[in-house]
């Protein structure tokens, strides 16, 4: 493992998840709905299109870099791409751009993660691929609580907030722009099909997307969630959210270790039954539970991330492990368009009440029990 690399490696989780709590979580949809006139239905629907075209250009660059030996330097031109569309989002002050820059800037950033996830095995050198992407994780959730509240509390308007999350974003994606790089391998020629035709890698995919269904729901949703049911304002929702940050960061690293001593297969089974349990919990919660309830999703989504993409690994060739990270991101993207349009309908349907948002979080607590007995199918093949 070259430490260099490895630091670099986590600290663009930090980067990438300041990108997901300040834009796609927090800031820009409450801007949009908020401050610009637009409606949850806006952003989902280019939320969602902006996931089925990253979808299908994540398998072919995949498939290139893969076979050409150069998923480093895709990564580094999406990385940059999502650095310079974030300082150009400052500038920006009527929906219909705001909403057309964030089509693009998602599509680049949905792309860094591929080729991000794919360079772990080359930085951790196979050995401590869980502890590495468990730091990564706790990494990336310092970066989602620290830059909620720099940018909540030191930007005077919503303009301010995104150039601090460009700023951020930069500072933190930088080392792994100049340091990281893939290992050379033999060239070889990926067939699509044969990849398709693996019964477990499927299984994995299908139970994956099930579950990743739930959290990106969860993600996206959140902080409107906590106003519309709770009247939470700006300050308590990102209060809450940093607060559920915390036993993330603290929680990643435990897992990561753990995956060192207990098969990482084994751990996911438990990571679908906390997230079905975690959304009953939701459904029921109020004021005062709301709290623990928070801190239960920090530790399942910290469990997610770091487990998810080291089973993956393991169940891969490393020739192939940009495209089959394509693949698990078209699993993930495929429920990061059934979600919010999933939320959206019933939401639409029932009226826009405290009501119909508790509906629409539990109604996404099935994936994931679907999810789980899929699974269960999954550690059968392995």
């Amino acid at each position: 493992m070259k430490k260099i690399q490895a630091v670099s490696w986590a600290l663009f989780d930090f980067a990438e998840t300041v990108f997901s709590a300040n834009i796609i979580s927090v800031f820009f949809p409450l801007w949009i709905i908020n401050i610009l006139g637009g409606s949850s239905y806006h952003y989902s629907f280019v939320y969602s299109s902006s996931i089925i075209l990253s979808i299908f250009l994540g398998i072919l660059t995949g498939k290139l870099a893969d076979e050409k030996g150069i998923k480093d330097i895709f990564f580094r031109f999406f990385v940059v791409s999502v650095i310079f569309l974030l300082f150009c989002l400052y500038f920006v002050s009527s929906l219909i751009y705001a909403l057309l820059l964030f089509f693009v800037m998602n599509i680049m950033y949905q792309q860094s993660l591929i080729f991000y996830n794919s360079l772990l095995k080359d930085v951790s050198g196979n050995k401590d691929k869980g502890l590495i992407s468990g730091l990564g994780v706790g990494i990336g959730y310092i970066g989602g609580v620290f830059s909620l509240l720099i940018a909540n509390y030191l930007s005077d308007s919503h303009s301010q907030t995104f150039l601090i999350t460009a700023v951020i974003f930069t500072l933190f994606a930088l080392p792994s722009i100049l340091f990281l790089r893939s290992e050379k391998t033999e060239p070889e020629k990926i067939k699509i099909k044969n990849i398709l035709k693996e019964k477990n890698f499927l299984l994995f995919l299908i139970s994956v997307l099930l579950l990743t269904d739930a959290a990106h729901g969860l993600i996206i949703f959140m902080s409107v969630y906590l106003n519309k049911v709770f009247n939470m304002t700006q300050d308590q929702i990102v209060n809450t959210i940093a607060f559920a940050g915390i036993f993330a960061i603290v929680s990643a690293p435990i897992i990561g270790y753990s995956l060192k001593k207990l098969k990482p297969s084994f751990i996911m089974k438990y990571i679908f039954i906390g997230w079905i349990i975690g959304f009953i919990f939701l459904f029921v919660s109020n004021t005062t539970t709301i709290y623990a309830v928070a801190i239960f999703f920090g530790i399942l989504l910290a469990s997610l991330w770091t487990t998810m993409r080291v089973v993956l690994i393991e169940i891969s060739p490393q020739s192939q492990l940009t495209t089959r990270f394509a693949f698990m991101a078209l699993s993930e993207r495929m429920a990061s368009i059934i979600s919010p349009l999933t939320w959206g309908i019933i939401v639409y349907a029932l009226g826009e009440t405290a009501f119909s948002y508790k509906i629409a979080a539990l109604f996404l607590g099935f994936f994931p029990l679907i999810g789980f007995f899929i699974y269960i199918k999954f550690l059968r093949t392995i």
